[in-house]
């Protein structure tokens, strides 16, 4: 049987519990892990393809004029491109820009200064000479009480 005890049921249905003693020393509570939000995909920070893209355009303007020449309504996406029709196609690599401009600023700490940066990192190599410095010590202490138990023993 593996239902939870019940008062007509036998005493073995109960749920096992862990050991509670000395044995078994109790963990402390992990602290909980802080998650990172999620990065803005690659791409968005992609714009010099499109960049090279666009200025190729401008610059293989041929001497004389295709026959049919695009319109801002009607543009050729991979043909020459006139210099008066530069404002329109380039409004999507405007776009991607300002996409990126917000994906950047809406990151954590983007409103923090080199100079706090700075102080966290001291603050923190600070800590870890700390924790090394502790674990040192804890080490000799190990060294020592070995030293110790194999003279008495």
């Amino acid at each position: 049987m593996s239902g939870p005890a019940t008062p007509r049921g036998p005493a073995s249905a109960a749920a096992s519990l862990p050991p509670t003693g000395s044995a078994t020393p109790a963990l402390p509570p992990q602290p909980p892990q802080p998650t990172a939000p999620p990065l803005p995909s690659p791409a968005t920070f992609d714009i010099l393809p499109d960049l090279h893209k666009l200025l190729s355009r401008l610059i293989n303007v041929p001497a004389q004029p295709p026959a049919n020449t695009p319109t801002p309504n009607d543009p050729l996406v991979d043909g020459p491109l006139e210099i008066q029709h530069l404002a329109t196609a380039a409004t999507a690599l405007k776009l991607k820009i300002s996409k990126a401009r917000r994906a950047v600023m809406a990151m954590p700490d983007m409103d923090r200064t080199c100079e706090d940066q700075q102080e966290e990192i001291e603050y923190l190599e600070a800590r870890i000479a700390r924790h090394k410095a502790a674990l040192q010590e804890l080490g000799k202490l190990e060294a020592e009480a070995d030293g110790d138990q194999s003279m008495t023993g």
